[in-house]
């Protein structure tokens, strides 16, 4: 119960980061994007002692700030629910350039057999409207989002043009 609260403690210091940076964009501050994701993991993997890697496939490029900010939030989302939900699973981020848009894939997966339970994670604190959200931030910068079950785990995919 304790490790919950704490962690609920950490998700609303994040809250108010993140409305910080929604004031430092009215004020022309830059936003968390492309650039910050693997900073973002890292704090995940320190503050969770998470097992987490990055990949990142093809040339990097520049992407418009709404598309990067974009991917941020999808990395954030995804990273959070695996908090949440998935506590001690391993996560593998994958950032992937193509030709004519960007992805970014995280998978997590617990161990067979594993007593990781959602119970010992952050179930029931939230909003319970991430993805949704998610999915409609990329609706407004022409990309997708995709989530659901794989093989012992869960697959978020975030697809935008770029």
């Amino acid at each position: 119960m304790r490790a919950a609260i704490d962690r609920a403690g950490e998700l609303v210091k994040d809250g108010l980061a993140n409305a910080r940076q929604a004031v430092g964009a009215l004020r022309g501050e830059e936003l968390p994007g492309i650039a910050q994701i693997e900073s973002l993991i890292t704090s995940f993997r320190d503050d969770m002692n998470a097992n987490v890697t990055l990949s990142v496939e093809g040339d990097s490029r520049t992407i418009p700030p709404d598309v990067g900010l974009a991917l941020y939030r999808g990395a954030q989302e995804a990273l959070t629910n695996v908090a949440r939900y998935a506590p001690g699973a391993t996560v593998d981020v994958v950032l992937r350039y193509d030709t004519d848009h960007t992805t970014l894939t995280i998978e997590n997966r617990v161990a067979l057999g594993s007593d990781s339970a959602a119970a010992d994670g952050l179930q029931g604190v939230g909003g319970g409207r991430g993805l949704a959200g998610l999915r409609e931030r990329l609706d407004r910068v022409g990309g997708s989002v995709q989530a659901g079950p794989i093989e012992a785990g869960w697959r978020v995919e975030v697809v935008v043009p770029a």
